[in-house]
């Protein structure tokens, strides 16, 4: 405060020191509201806490509620004429492939050319335009490009086709000095994208790149033969116009690399799938809600924990800042309901059946060997468990549910409690304003008061020397 230092010179009393500890007094009605501003920041932050564990929960939640999409399946082994994915809707068992044929993608050579630069189609004069048309069965549409007299060079040619990307791409393949060659490749394999090419208002240009796959026959020559994959799965032939192969049989797909009969002694050596089930993915999935759990359960506890102290004592410091919280205590004790409830499902109805249990501290375990059995032998039953239908029923559905209305934005459960504490702290914050403002009014008033008493003091002082005087 201004001025203390000042106080008491006159009078020679410690009026300074006085008003110091008359403000450290006043002051001291500051300490109980800021210890409640500081737990109110503590509350504000546990809660921050718990939403980012439940939030981490709900999304562990999420994938069990869509257990259909982490159902798996796998392929151990590898094989020299294909490459296997599988996924949920495989069926376990074995597979015999046999691979005759592979698909290829048709490839034509045009004449040679010496120079790639030169114009080969006629001059039809300035803004007069002449339409290449590559057709093929498998497109929607036939390929049309419109090619100006300076667009007529193989060089221009290929330009103009890359540029539509469409499903020809075009190359230039220079075979030696002077000899050059428009080379054009269907994107896609098999027979439905045979090329069928044209020139409409162009006879000389039509001449060169001309062909004719029906008729086998044109101004282009087919260097790459058009060709669909052969193979046979448990006996059936199966014909594909590419070399991936899928749902055939569901859920597995094949690559493709080489004949099955592709071998020094040209005999066909069928390869053997083996699908088995792959219980990883769900065992992940599962463990990844209990490890979320755990740790919200670590949280909580540290947030509510409570030291013993001897009677009459304060409350100790290490008490939790939830302490007491019931917002937190429901979120647990739902949560735990959940985990202990039972399912309306077959024969696996509780996480207790699958090796899911609470130990002694609250946490849970996992028994890795009962819950590899049920995913393994059970799967059907461990799905209907965790997912149910969907919407209403199921564990996963259920926990998601549950959590996504605690989580709301609001009027979320969590949400509701933290703006209860922010508008406790606001309020907390204006009587602390409302406090010092009174305490800064009060030392005014001291002050006033004493810089007054310095000045009685000292004329009081000063009148009883001159009196002295006097008398001597």
């Amino acid at each position: 405060m201004a001025g203390i230092s000042a106080l008491g010179i006159g009078s020679k009393l410690p009026l300074g020191e006085t008003l110091m500890q008359l403000e450290a007094a006043e002051n001291k009605r500051l300490e109980p509201l800021d210890k409640q501003m500081k737990s109110y920041d503590a509350q504000i932050t546990a809660y921050g806490k718990i939403r980012s564990q439940l939030d981490k929960l709900q999304k562990a939640s999420e994938e069990l509620k869509k257990f259909d999409k982490i159902v798996a399946t796998k392929v151990d082994d590898e094989f020299d004429a294909f490459k296997v994915t599988t996924d949920g809707k495989a069926s376990i068992g074995n597979y015999t492939v046999s691979v005759t044929e592979l698909a290829h993608a048709q490839t034509l050579k045009s004449k040679a050319v010496s120079d790639i630069k030169d114009p080969i189609g006629e001059t039809l004069g300035e803004g007069k335009t002449r339409t290449l048309v590559i057709t093929q069965k498998g497109e929607k549409e036939p390929l049309k490009i419109e090619l100006t007299d300076s667009q007529t060079s193989i060089i221009e040619l290929r330009d103009a086709i890359n540029k539509k990307e469409g499903n020809v791409s075009a190359t230039i393949v220079k075979a030696q000095d002077g000899v050059n060659h428009l080379v054009l490749t269907s994107r896609k394999e098999g027979t439905d994208s045979q090329m069928e090419i044209t020139v409409e208002g162009d006879s000389k240009l039509n001449d060169f790149i001309s062909y004719s796959t029906e008729k086998t026959s044109g101004a282009m020559t087919e260097i790459v033969k058009a060709n669909n994959a052969k193979l046979t799965i448990n006996g059936i032939e199966i014909e594909r116009q590419t070399n991936e192969i899928k749902d055939a049989p569901e859920g597995i797909t094949l690559n493709l690399k080489k004949k099955t009969n592709d071998n020094k002694d040209g005999v066909d050596k069928p390869e053997i799938i083996t699908v088995a089930r792959d219980i990883e993915p769900m065992k992940k999935a599962i463990k990844a809600w209990t490890d979320a759990y755990n740790e919200l359960n670590k949280t909580y506890k540290d947030f509510t924990k409570y030291t013993q102290v001897e009677k009459g004592e304060d409350a100790s410091k290490d008490n939790g800042v939830l302490l007491g919280d019931t917002t937190s205590r429901m979120i647990m004790s739902e949560l735990k309901s959940f985990i202990t409830r039972s399912q309306s499902s077959s024969e696996i109805d509780t996480l207790n059946k699958m090796g899911i249990k609470f130990k002694v501290d609250g946490t849970l375990e996992v028994d890795d060997k009962k819950l590899d059995k049920a995913l393994k032998e059970k799967p059907a039953n461990v799905k209907e468990f965790f997912m149910g239908d969907g919407k209403e029923t199921g564990f996963g559905t259920q926990t998601y549910n549950y959590l996504k209305k605690t989580l709301q934005s609001n009027d979320g459960t969590l949400d509701i409690a933290t703006d209860g504490v922010k508008k406790r702290k606001k309020s907390l914050d204006n009587q602390i304003k409302n406090t010092k403002r009174t305490i800064e009014a009060t030392m005014e008033r001291y002050k006033k008061q004493f810089q007054l008493l310095d000045k009685m003091v000292n004329s009081m002082t000063n009148s009883s020397a001159s009196i002295e005087r006097l008398l001597r």
